[in-house]
Order: C-alpha cells, then sequence, then structure tokens
C-alpha cells in the first residue's frame, strides 16, 4: 500500500509544480472506466467506478498546457478484484484561445507509469492470477471545456499487459477544478 500512497503524494506535488502560472488549479473527477478485454469483463464485470486527481488549466492557451494527473480505477465482481493507479503527463492542447468562450474543446496525448494490484480466478479456466506491479499506460483524451470549472472527456488507456491480462479500456469522466494554485 505504500506504493500507491506514494505515487498520490507524487502527484499532488507534481499538480502543483506543474505550471507555475496562475492559470493552474487542481480538479477531482469521478467516472467509470469500461474494459475492452472479454477475459476482464467476464471475470470482473463490464463498468468499473474511476476517481481522479489532476491539473486543470484554468486559463485557455491555444498553445496547449503539460498537465499531470492519476486516477483510482476499482473492480470487484464475481469474487474477483482489481485496483489500477495510473500516473500520467499530457499536453493538453485546447482548440482556440478566446477567454470567453463557454464551451471549448480540447485533446490531451499522455503517457506515464501504472501500478495495478489485482487476483482474478478465470471464470472459464478456474486458474486464479494475483500481482502487485507496475508497468505502464498511454493515450488520448478528448473533451470539452465547461467555463473555467468542468470538464468532460473520454479517453483510452492503453496498459502495458500483467499477467497475461489486458486491462485496455476507455475512460467517460467529469472533472470540477476545486481551487488554483
Amino acid at each position: 500500500m505504500k506504493l500507491p500512497i506514494s505515487i498520490a503524494a507524487l502527484a499532488v506535488v507534481s499538480c502543483a509544480l506543474a505550471q507555475s502560472s496562475n492559470q493552474t488549479g487542481i480538479g477531482v473527477s469521478i467516472g467509470v472506466f469500461e474494459p475492452t478485454s472479454a477475459q476482464v469483463k467476464n471475470d470482473l464485470g463490464s463498468q468499473f467506478l474511476s476517481f481522479g486527481l489532476g491539473g486543470a488549466a484554468k486559463g485557455r492557451p491555444s498553445e496547449g498546457a503539460i498537465t499531470p494527473e492519476y486516477n483510482l480505477i476499482f473492480a470487484n465482481g464475481n469474487g474477483n478484484k482489481l485496483f489500477i493507479l495510473p500516473f500520467t503527463y499530457g499536453y493538453e492542447y485546447h482548440f482556440g484561445s478566446d477567454d470567453t468562450a463557454k464551451i471549448l474543446p480540447y485533446v490531451r496525448p499522455f503517457a506515464g507509469l501504472a501500478y495495478f494490484d489485482y487476483s482474478i480466478t478465470d471464470l472459464a479456466s478456474g486458474e486464479h492470477s494475483s500481482a502487485k506491479q507496475l508497468g505502464g499506460t498511454y493515450g488520448l483524451e478528448a473533451g470539452i471545456l465547461i467555463g473555467h470549472k468542468i470538464k468532460l472527456s473520454a479517453s483510452y488507456n492503453y496498459f502495458t499487459n500483467a499477467g497475461g491480462f489486458s486491462f485496455n479500456g476507455l475512460s467517460l469522466s467529469a472533472t470540477y477544478s476545486l481551487f488554483n494554485l
């Protein structure tokens, strides 16, 4: 449990240091994660809950901004459990720089580390597998900024295989910016 706590602390510090301008804030997110692997869906279910914390760019720079982010992805089903903690950095590019725009689309390619903690018994074969390990992740996020506080996004995460499992999937989330740094 020390590793996830260390990664969470690193994420908070990174959010604070990633951008030194007063146009950066901290945001919290909630969403769902939908795995693409049929085996993972069968063993754990088709939707997982996710929570996150990350940098929230308050300004509207058309040149974009580097933002850190981490999410906690939880799944518990059919007697199996899964916890994934991806910690990423991405370049958030805003399509437009008009500060008065109420809705602003953006894209954010990202890459980083992921911590996996799982205990899964394959329902088809009865084979049990469990591990706590680090891996990598990368992907693409796209969404819209609504005003200066709300972000709605969809992202696809590619994860390194962990114990023969593919935890790749689609995330749908809403982020609310809490405060400026």
